[in-house]
């Protein structure tokens, strides 16, 4: 087996990397900004005419100021939301399960009836002391992620291989 893997984003992996899950930045900004011009395009009108009821449509352009406020909050953060390497998988800084205990990982879309945006999820499957007992963790996936579901696939499938060539 390779000690390394070039996962979509062209960042290779090795034994010692850690491949980390967590906000697009730019994108965040992106969004951020764009809410923020919304929020002007209302705020602009209304302190030039003065408020009126009459200028409805700007007070609603105005409350996106909150979605704004939102993204610079994502953008700014440090969470990671899934890390793997080599000793396991880890949500929020939590480990989920060790290499050890690992069954099996697959991307799911957790069906809707009215839905707006996609739901994907990653699914692990596991074991704890009790060998004969399977455990699913659902891990829900956001639309502002840097890394694809593919690739958080392949790097568990990496980390997963070479514990397997480690213990043979």
């Amino acid at each position: 087996m390779n000690s390394y893997f070039y996962c979509m984003a062209k960042k290779a992996l090795t034994k010692d990397s850690e491949f980390i899950v967590g906000e697009e930045k730019i994108l965040n900004y992106i969004l951020a900004f764009l809410f923020l011009i919304i929020f002007v395009l209302g705020l602009v009108p209304t302190l030039k005419n003065g408020f009126s009821t009459d200028r409805i449509l700007d007070y609603l352009l105005m409350m996106a100021l909150l979605p704004s406020f939102m993204f610079f909050t994502k953008a700014r953060s440090r969470r990671v939301y899934i890390r793997v390497n080599k000793t396991g998988i880890y949500q929020d800084e939590m480990l989920v399960t060790g290499w050890d205990k690992f069954l099996n990982a697959y991307i799911k879309e957790k069906p809707l009836t009215l839905k707006w945006r996609d739901n994907f999820m990653l699914v692990i499957e596991f074991t704890k002391e009790d060998p004969t007992k399977g455990f699913r963790r659902f891990i829900k996936l956001t639309n502002t992620q840097n890394k694809s579901e593919e690739d958080i696939i392949a790097a568990i499938k990496f980390f997963w291989q070479l514990y397997q060539s480690g213990r043979s």
